[in-house]
């Protein structure tokens, strides 16, 4: 249950959101220069938004609209991979920080994938050369976990399917620190799986809001005398995708309260929430017509931000499904 102190959490978060990243800056963040970047992730460190993990109550509903406030503005911004992983591997292993391991994230934006091996793949976010990049992978004895870090200066820049950012090449060889990380199994599990939450609950925002503009049009356009939104052709499939939807925030509570060893629910909440909001972002620029085949419009954003985030949390999703402990603190 969401309580007073969650609610004005989110609230705040929402208003950082709508004043400091609305969609139009989205939309062009990848030709921003990096003194804007740098001043958006300097308002996320003195707003306290990089200790998301370490707030007491993280409640269900909180880690879900916190992450759907996020995919709504179409985040360009790594606070998903700072505040849940490498601000959790600094609380819980401090020697990699002393080490120079894992830099702290208020400093320098974190950016990372999780693999299953530590050859497993290369293609991460790009944030600019000011970021560090990590890559957090499976050992082979599927047990202990690695983790390396890259300079931002050594990761290539190309474009990828996201609009709303670019791609970065990890370098085959060349970390600039390697380390077996000593964390227990149940603690890993629990930080990977509050990652894929609030990643899917992002996934789940974005094509929410997609949604919203689907249906906010369709009880404005008129076709044939009527608005569109009162054919079945066009009702009736709205009114499914926004159900599908509510299913996947479902399975992302679900996989947050998850406390007993068994059968992980990573591959099903993650198998649920990315086919509903392939469904809603293909449907929004169905019902647009022709003006949501535009690239002025912001229908495609939100579909490529989908499809996007959806590699990346099939890769979390099968690694958790392959933990052998499931435990929440």
């Amino acid at each position: 249950m969401q309580t007073e102190a969650d609610e004005m959490l989110v609230a705040s978060f929402d208003r950082l959101i709508r004043e400091q990243h609305p969609i139009a800056y989205a939309r062009t963040a990848c030709t921003h220069d990096a003194a804007r970047r740098y001043l958006l992730w300097s308002l996320l460190d003195e707003g306290g938004w990089l200790d998301l993990c370490q707030f007491e109550s993280q409640a269900e509903s909180q880690v879900l609209a916190i992450g759907e406030l996020m995919g709504r503005a179409l985040l360009t911004q790594p606070l998903a991979f700072s505040a849940y992983v490498l601000k959790p591997l600094c609380d819980d292993m401090p020697a990699l920080v002393d080490a120079g391991v894992i830099l702290p994230p208020e400093t320098h934006p974190g950016v990372g994938r999780v693999d299953e091996g530590a050859g497993a793949g290369r293609f991460v976010d790009y944030h600019g050369q000011d970021a560090c990049y990590y890559q957090l992978y499976l050992g082979a004895d599927r047990r202990t976990w690695g983790i390396r870090r890259y300079a931002g200066c050594d990761v290539q820049e190309m474009e990828g399917m996201d609009a709303c950012g670019r791609l970065g090449v990890l370098p085959e060889r060349g970390a600039l620190a390697e380390t077996t990380l000593t964390l227990a199994e149940a603690d890993m599990a629990t930080i990977l799986r509050r990652y894929l939450a609030v990643e899917l609950a992002q996934m789940i925002g974005a094509a929410a809001a997609s949604l919203d503009m689907a249906i906010g049009y369709a009880k404005e356009r008129r076709q044939f005398g009527r608005l569109i939104g009162q054919y079945q052709a066009i009702k009736h499939p709205l009114a499914n995708a926004w159900v599908a939807l509510d299913n996947g925030r479902y399975a992302v509570r679900a996989l947050l309260s998850e406390s007993e060893k068994g059968p992980s629910l990573a591959g099903t909440a993650n198998r649920l929430v990315a086919a509903a909001a392939a469904q809603a972002t293909k449907l929004s620029v169905q019902v647009h017509g022709g003006m949501g085949f535009a690239w002025e419009h912001d229908a495609h954003l939100f579909l490529k931000r989908v499809y996007h985030m959806g590699t990346r949390t099939r890769i979390l999703a099968a690694l958790l499904d392959l933990l052998p402990t499931y435990s929440i603190r």
